[in-house]
Order: C-alpha cells, then sequence, then structure tokens
C-alpha cells in the first residue's frame, strides 16, 4: 500500500512574487485576495491540497521586506511565526525580477524546514534564461536542493511542485476533512473579495492600508444580504473610493458581488460603504481584526 503523506507547507517571499497566487491554484479556489500591489497578504490563509495519496495544508504569508512601518513589521513577523509551524518552507521568487532574488534574511531561517524554492512567472521570461536561474539561486541557498520553474497564473509546473513537496513531507494520516478548503470563516473569504477588487481598480490612488470590515450577512431563503465597511484613513481616501455620484464604490459592487455569488452559489445583495478611522493601523490587535473579520 502506497504511503500517505500530511503535513504543513508556509509560502515565504518578497511582496508581489505571486504567493497568494500560487495558493488559489494549488487549492483550485480563490482562498486569497491577488493584486499586483504589494503586501496584499496580511493575514496566514489556510489552503488545503487534497489527493489520493497526501494532503498538504499550505500557510501563505505577507510578503517579507525590510520596513520600520508598525504593519510592515507585524506582517514579517507573521512570517517568521509561519516557518516555525510549518513541516516545509516553500520560498517563491520572481523569476522576471532579480530583485527578489535576495533572501539572505531568509535563508538562514529554513535550514532545518526542508526548503523548496518555486522560480515563478517563467511566462515571463526565456525558456533558456531559467537554468542560469538556478544557479544564481544555488550560490544564495546552500541549504536547498529542490528547485522548481512554475507559472501560477498559467498553472504550469504545479504537479512538479507538488511532487517535491510529496518528497519531504512525513508520512501521517489526513489532519482535515476533504472538504475543508481554508480555516477561515465566511466573512474572511468575502472581506478577501472585495479588497481584491479595491485593489485592482485603484491601485495608486489608494494605500493598501485599507481594510474591508464585513458588519452583516443574513441568510435568505433565495437571497443573502451583505453589510460591508471599506475602512480608509482619511476623507481623500473616501472620496476616491466613492467616486463621482457614487461611480467607483459601485463599480467595486458589481464586480465582489459576481464572486461572492459564485462562493456562495446563491443571489447576493451587498450593501458596501465607506468609513473613516485614521487610528486603526496603530493598534496591532485592531489592524488584524479589521483584514480577519
Amino acid at each position: 500500500m502506497k504511503e500517505f503523506k500530511c503535513g504543513t507547507v508556509s509560502i515565504i517571499g518578497k511582496p508581489n512574487t505571486g504567493k497568494s497566487t500560487l495558493i488559489n491554484a494549488l487549492t483550485g479556489r480563490k482562498i486569497s485576495a491577488v493584486s499586483d500591489k504589494p503586501n496584499t497578504t496580511r493575514n496566514k490563509i489556510l489552503g488545503v491540497y487534497n489527493s489520493e495519496d497526501c494532503q498538504i495544508i499550505f500557510l501563505d504569508t505577507p510578503g517579507i521586506q525590510k520596513s520600520s512601518k508598525f504593519l510592515n513589521r507585524i506582517m514579517v513577523q507573521s512570517s517568521y511565526q509561519a516557518i516555525g509551524e510549518s513541516d516545509v518552507v516553500l520560498v517563491i521568487v520572481d523569476g522576471s525580477k532579480r530583485s527578489t532574488f535576495d533572501n539572505d534574511e531568509i535563508a538562514p531561517k529554513i535550514v532545518d524546514k526542508k526548503p523548496v524554492i518555486a522560480i515563478n512567472k517563467i511566462d515571463l521570461i526565456k525558456k533558456s534564461k531559467i537554468l542560469n536561474i538556478v544557479n544564481v539561486l544555488k550560490d544564495k541557498f546552500l541549504s536547498v536542493d529542490s528547485f522548481v520553474p512554475i507559472s501560477a497564473l498559467e498553472k504550469e509546473g504545479l504537479d512538479i511542485l507538488i511532487s517535491e513537496f510529496k518528497k519531504v513531507l512525513p508520512v501521517a494520516d489526513k489532519i482535515l476533512p476533504d472538504d475543508v478548503v481554508t480555516d477561515q470563516p465566511e466573512k474572511f473569504y468575502i472581506s478577501e473579495i472585495i479588497r481584491e477588487k479595491i485593489f485592482n481598480t485603484f491601485y495608486q490612488e489608494v494605500p493598501y492600508r485599507t481594510a474591508v470590515v464585513i458588519e452583516q450577512i443574513i441568510d435568505k431563503k433565495k437571497l443573502t444580504s451583505i453589510q460591508a465597511y471599506i475602512i480608509v484613513e482619511n476623507s481623500h481616501h473616501k472620496q476616491i473610493i466613492i467616486g463621482k455620484s457614487g461611480s467607483m464604490i459601485k463599480k467595486i459592487g458589481i464586480e465582489s458581488r459576481e464572486d461572492i455569488e459564485n462562493f456562495l452559489s446563491t443571489k447576493v445583495f451587498l450593501d458596501l460603504r465607506v468609513k473613516i478611522d485614521s487610528t486603526w493601523l496603530k493598534i496591532k490587535e485592531k489592524a488584524f481584526n479589521y483584514s480577519s473579520i
């Protein structure tokens, strides 16, 4: 009988290397907000991959970067904590940006974690350059034996990546039932959908320090009613998100509602409003509660 493998994999890397896109591709569901804007992910988000011979529990973590800003420092601490909690660490680098190869602060922390490195976004680079990238990374990560070129967006190389995890994960029974794809509550998933639409709509105009609070969800027979607040730091950002005659918040609401309906498999009424709270970033608990409610 074939051995069954089960364990946890932390996905670590610099901002905007494609961590959230990868975990969504591996789990087959949009669990984490995806945006071109760095630091979209604030929380450790559990995603689960199930097959006949393995169960892999993924921890998607905030991008690691050097910063003196309070929220950034807290997010980096969260990433390092995830390393300690996992059986395996996956370091993801952006193959199209050499700046993401420098991970001196990460390399010493993953030596004992059976590390694997994924070279993402190979759809944006010439195939002839991949071997050179692998050689560069081997010099920077002396403890790593496995380097896997992938494209999370195009779902290329993911089977090879999974097979690398299977080699090093422990032999163990399943931890979670097959129907569990994330440990986050329904409200969190809905807030992630709305945050993604905000980032993709505004990008430069509104900073990533924007939160979404799901105030209320009411399930009716054929309709789910959701009341949500977008939290911003000042009136200028509020005006941008609302837009002229409410045009921008209407756009966010329409796009969000479509994804939420697909997630909930029901019709949705979304009441989306904007609230100013200039203090939320200054309190650790408040910052994380807003992003995870």
